[in-house]
């Protein structure tokens, strides 16, 4: 995806901070990583990127709505019941270009050569898919935001959840025109009749317990090795949800006593929190910098 001469070009004026990533990675008993959207952008699964929203969903793109960000404004994952079969016309591309269409992206695959004979536990935001698909195991990943690949009721009736594909590629395969999906596809709660809904952390009604099965082992990973050399490992987190992983991240890397933050995102790395100078903040595309880094922990 980067040639090399768009890596160092990337990475030319944050050299210095990457080998000292390298170098902790490389010496770390353990490592906690935090996933956030900047790191499926940098694999060109970009919400804000007007290239991308054209050539997906030329439709929206022609009404002015210029990039994914713009048209998920217009139907939240809660809005079902307004419209469904308009909801369904741009959910059901959405989570197949997101979610099913594509393989693992370069900045996962490369995160996987990295730290996969490390012994690691990850936190995500993400609910694409991505981390499974470049090697992780799900008993290694908390994602306590959801996952495009299912469904849940709406009123949240129950905690159960739907596998989504055949019912995704169904309602694609049979819309009447590029906006709708067919009234006969809207899928609906098997225990209630109300709409499904993409399974999405967005209000109250949200059905988590599905992704909360992991959760005791993440804090089971921070509690047990809190006095070795721990490395916390955030890539890509931005501003949207910042006490599940960026802020805690920071908290924890104060309080343990051996543990450092390498945080890497393209635009704000900035501390909230005073780690004692116990981090490494490098402000660069994150694919750039995890590919530099690979590369260096094979020398």
């Amino acid at each position: 995806m980067f040639s090399q001469s768009k890596t160092n070009k990337s990475t030319s004026g944050c050299l210095g901070n990457i080998q000292k990533a390298t170098d902790l990675i490389k010496q770390a008993d353990r490592i906690l990583v935090g996933i956030g959207a900047g790191m499926s952008a940098a694999g060109g699964l970009d919400y804000a990127n007007p290239k991308l929203a054209e050539r997906w969903y030329p439709e929206y793109y022609k009404m002015g709505l210029t990039t994914i960000i713009d048209i998920m404004a217009n139907y939240w994952p809660n809005t079902v019941s307004r419209q469904p079969e308009r909801f369904w016309g741009f959910w059901a591309k959405h989570i197949f270009h997101i979610r099913y269409e594509p393989q693992a992206t370069k900045p996962y695959l490369d995160l996987f050569k990295i730290i996969a004979d490390k012994e690691h536990f990850i936190v995500t935001t993400n609910v694409d898919g991505q981390l499974e698909k470049a090697g992780f195991k799900k008993e290694e990943i908390f994602a306590p935001q959801g996952d495009y690949a299912f469904f849940q009721c709406a009123k949240h009736c129950c905690d159960e959840v739907y596998d989504n594909r055949h019912i995704i590629e169904t309602m694609i395969r049979n819309m009447p025109n590029a906006l709708e999906i067919r009234t006969a596809d809207i899928p609906k709660c098997l225990h209630c009749g109300a709409y499904l809904m993409p399974n999405l952390r967005c209000d109250e009604n949200f059905a988590e317990a599905p992704h909360m099965g992991n959760r005791a082992d993440y804090e089971d990973f921070i509690n047990l090795h809190q006095n070795e050399n721990l490395i916390f490992l955030e890539l890509g987190v931005g501003f949207n949800t910042p006490g599940i992983i960026r802020i805690p991240f920071e908290q924890m890397t104060k309080a343990l006593p051996n543990a450092t933050l390498v945080r890497i995102n393209t635009t704000d790395v900035r501390m909230a929190t005073d780690v004692g100078g116990k981090a490494v903040c490098i402000a660069s595309d994150v694919s750039a910098v995890l590919e530099e880094i690979y590369a260096n922990t094979r020398l």
